[in-house]
């Protein structure tokens, strides 16, 4: 197999099925192992992963608990196999923060997993993140074969998506990003960057030519109290917000 999915079935099976699926879509003759397709001898599992190119970890809530994916992640750091780090982050699904997933693994094998400097993939759902996701597990699987081995990335692309247009704006949008909102400057710049069309105002008070203003989430958003007051005012006049959630 070119690659072998290793994951705990209540929180991983839905999501590695999906990527095989996409997988062979994706790299046509692309041989992946899952359980329920390919499993014959649960007592065999150091066998099937000798047997693989590139061993995937799906981390998810229970995984470094179970016996089986134990059994699974010693036999892959014996045998000195590439490896391809796929975190749940959706809660909901048995996700969780790095921090916390590393926390349920055994300490002697924390550095080799998580130290080592192995790609890491956070899976996605919503479809166009979701190709990202498999994009990144694409290119780390393809770049442990023969053909590939000598390069360090992949511009990989697939016909069509988002990622591969020049997108922009009919109108000029003009980008609020309150002082207030610490980060939300950073990320604006970059939006006007990537988007033709954008411009980027700062500043404590509502610009009289702002569109729209940005709303960057993450655990320092409501830090300062202004921003609440800013959200409220924002409402008021009818001025929509754009929310980006930060995942890192």
């Amino acid at each position: 197999w070119h690659l072998f999915n290793s994951h705990i079935w209540s929180t991983g099976q839905d999501a590695v099925a999906v990527i095989k699926n996409e997988l062979k879509l994706l790299l046509p003759g692309v041989s992946v192992f899952l359980d329920v397709d390919d499993l014959e001898d649960i007592g065999a599992l150091e066998s099937y992963i000798d047997r693989s190119q590139v061993i995937l970890f799906f981390l998810s809530k229970g995984y470094f608990r179970s016996k089986n994916c134990l059994r699974e992640i010693r036999s892959s750091l014996e045998k000195r196999k590439p490896l391809v780090l796929v975190q749940e982050a959706d809660p909901a699904k048995g996700g969780g923060t790095l921090e916390e997933l590393r926390a349920e693994c055994p300490v002697d094998l924390q550095p080799a997993i998580f130290d080592a400097k192995w790609p890491l993939v956070v899976w996605m759902r919503i479809e166009e993140f979701q190709l990202v996701s498999l994009k990144m597990i694409s290119e780390a699987l393809l770049l442990k074969t023969p053909t590939y081995a000598a390069y360090t990335s992949l511009p990989l692309t697939v016909p069509g998506e988002l990622q591969g247009r020049n997108l922009g704006f009919a109108r000029q949008v003009v980008l609020w990003a309150s002082n207030a909102n610490k980060g939300a400057r950073a990320m604006a710049n970059e939006l006007a960057t990537a988007f033709t069309g954008v411009i980027v105002c700062g500043g404590a008070e509502i610009p009289p030519r702002a569109t729209h203003m940005l709303l960057y989430l993450c655990e320092a958003t409501w830090s300062d109290d202004r921003l609440a007051e800013q959200v409220e005012r924002v409402r008021e006049a009818g001025l929509p917000i754009v929310m980006a959630h930060e995942n890192d």
